[in-house]
């Protein structure tokens, strides 16, 4: 970190714990007009995709602005930014990073980053220094909850590093980036001679730490886990809570933006002072026990901030359930309940009036764990409609053929209960492999209708 930046991070820090407690509903509807307002006419100006994309458009509203998405962002890249940075240039030096494992080299004085492609696009992504500032001293701010005179250490799991993240390093942290292809053994290595008081990682490695602690060979004491990239699933935190003994908290962000972070108290807040999610309903599938259908959303970002990049009316591809409660910590930023997936991993099948119904991962989720205490991990396959491959983990002592007619059993019975056709279901043993480093998708739907 440069010491001239600190003064930079150190404001946006100050700045974003007062927007945090101070903001109130009002206040802050009032904050982010004034900030959209700022931005959108900006873009008008200096990036001319955007300009020539809201012809025609009043851009004072810029809540009803055409939506843009990450297919015709990369697709206008070179006119999407405002810099006026070729795709082309910003991929070799993107790709030559991920090749070499140097994530350091900057274009023309920004990062380039490359999203890991879940939605099988991959994404690039430009940062300016000052973007970068007010993303260290917010993120700082909004989770480094204990604030005692001490140097926090942080270990950091992620598929790629950054100079953005390299950014948090200084004088509050010292932060050790592990790559994702380091080999197991070394990482726990490692990890017991660092000694972190923070591990931040995607929900499948950090439980693979869990077992490494359960068999005696990882030894750290971690005061908390950060889950990222990765749909933390309530069994997953259910796991690393009881085997750590302390809160697994979240930190929803992607190429569009950092989209949310766990407070205090563990609710997910989206960052409201940072970006406008404008959730759109989705038609909702049955999910049994489930009060909060309404509040089942896709999110339309615009970014508050980035100039650099503009992200303006960006239709993401994840389903969100939010919470109507407000949170004990007293911020007026809502709630995300659950991150659920994504919008094409939703499995369709026949209904016996005809057409298709809809069935959200968290729904196929409980529809499989729920039938046996015995399923330790699972994965959902759909290539058809009223097809399912399921795949299974058991514990040691599980008997694989009853827990296979429980499964079954239940996917039949929650499929009859909303009045579907019977699907072609293949129950196998084993997860499915997966290449080193990607994303877990636990739910994939590879029908398109």
């Amino acid at each position: 970190m440069m010491m001239q930046e600190l003064p930079l991070i150190a404001g946006h820090f100050v700045a974003a714990r007062w927007r945090e407690r101070m903001l109130d509903s009002m206040a802050l509807a009032h904050y982010q007009e004034q900030r959209a307002q700022r931005i959108v006419a900006y873009v008008a100006q200096h990036a001319p995709f955007y300009r020539e994309h809201w012809a025609g458009h009043d851009v004072r509203a810029w809540r009803t602005l055409p939506t843009v998405d990450k297919q015709v962002m990369m697709q206008h890249f070179d006119r999407f930014n405002t810099c006026g940075i070729q795709r082309d240039t910003a991929m070799r030096v993107a790709l030559a990073a991920e090749q070499s494992r140097d994530f350091r080299p900057i274009l023309t004085g920004l990062t380039v980053g490359l999203s890991s492609g879940t939605s099988g696009h991959r994404g690039l992504f430009l940062v300016n220094r000052a973007e970068q500032a007010g993303w260290a001293g917010t993120m700082l701010a909004r989770t480094l909850h204990d604030l005692r005179p001490r140097r926090l250490r942080v270990a950091f799991f992620l598929r790629s590093n950054s100079n953005l993240y390299e950014q948090i390093g200084g004088l509050l942290l010292q932060f050790r980036y592990f790559d994702l292809m380091l080999p197991l053994a070394d990482a726990i290595t490692q990890l017991n001679h660092f000694r972190p008081h923070i591990v931040v990682g995607p929900p499948s490695l950090l439980a693979m730490l869990a077992q490494a602690r359960i068999s005696g060979m990882l030894q750290i004491g971690p005061e908390r886990l950060i889950s990222v990239a990765e749909v933390l699933e309530p069994h997953d935190r259910t796991q690393l809570e009881q085997v750590f003994g302390v809160p697994v908290h979240q930190i929803y962000q992607c190429t569009e933006g950092l989209l949310a972070i766990s407070c205090q108290q563990g609710a997910l807040h989206i960052q409201e002072d940072l970006v406008v999610l404008q959730c759109e309903p989705l038609a909702q599938p049955p999910s049994e026990g489930d009060t909060t259908e309404e509040l089942r959303v896709t999110p339309v970002v615009t970014d508050l901030w980035r100039t650099t990049q503009p992200i303006i009316r960006y239709r993401l591809n994840d389903v969100l359930r939010l919470d109507a409660r407000p949170c004990r910590c007293g911020s007026a930023f809502r709630v995300i309940q659950a991150i659920e997936g994504r919008c094409d991993d939703i499995c369709y099948f026949e209904q016996r009036t005809g057409g298709l119904r809809p069935f959200f991962p968290d729904t196929l989720r409980r529809m499989i764990l729920l039938a046996d205490a015995c399923i330790t991990d699972y994965q959902v396959l759909q290539t058809r409609v009223g097809q399912m491959e399921v795949y299974l983990t058991l514990a040691a002592d599980a008997d694989w053929a009853a827990v296979e007619v429980r499964v079954q059993a239940s996917i039949e019975q929650i499929l009859a209960h909303y009045d579907c056709l019977a699907a072609h279901v293949t129950i196998e043993q084993g997860i499915l492999a997966s290449t080193v480093g990607s994303k877990r998708r636990r739910v994939q739907c590879r029908v398109v209708v």
